[in-house]
């Protein structure tokens, strides 16, 4: 039997940051301390083909991601990357804390207000405070709601479903 090996796009390098070879990554991920820790292997998808890279430096800046990768310290050896997604392989953390889920399995989910239908799960944001989640409402409009426990009444994966609570302003 094969052993392939599947990855999970983190994100897109959307530009450099200083002379460094830092990169600027606009990631779609969950536990990025564990995807982007040091000595950690990614991937850059760049002309048809995965650049095996090794991250040596993570840190976020202005709501970024910033990543360096070994042997590839100066802005001329990275500014090619700019555009191109990240991949790592797909070895997601097995053991979830109570109220943590994948990105992957919150988005897509219908948010219930009251029994009512309001919208669907459209992304996930991440800001210093919390993780919103953005709602694409039923009226076309969006909304953004933290994924907290005083905003979130459960999440059932089994149903698609996102119970919120009733409150002033929320929507």
């Amino acid at each position: 039997m094969e052993n392939t090996i599947q990855f999970i796009c983190v994100g897109k390098i959307v530009n450099t940051h200083g002379l460094k070879g830092e990169i600027k990554l606009l990631s779609q991920t969950d536990f990025k301390e564990d995807r982007y820790s040091s000595n950690n292997k990614a991937y850059i998808d760049f002309n048809n083909d995965r650049i095996h890279v090794k991250i040596i430096k993570y840190r976020t800046h202005q709501g970024f991601d910033l990543l360096t990768f070994e042997n590839l310290d100066n802005i001329n050896l990275v500014e090619k990357f700019k555009g191109h997604d990240l991949y790592v392989e797909n070895n997601n953390p097995t053991k979830l804390k109570p109220y943590e889920y994948h990105q992957k399995d919150i988005i897509g989910l219908s948010v219930f207000q009251n029994n009512i239908n309001i919208g669907i799960v459209e992304e996930i944001r991440t800001y210093p405070q919390c993780d919103y989640l953005v709602i694409a409402k039923i009226d076309g409009k969006k909304s953004l709601i933290p994924f907290r426990k005083e905003f979130i009444l459960s999440v059932n994966q089994a149903d698609r479903q996102i119970l919120i609570v009733e409150m002033e302003g929320l929507l």
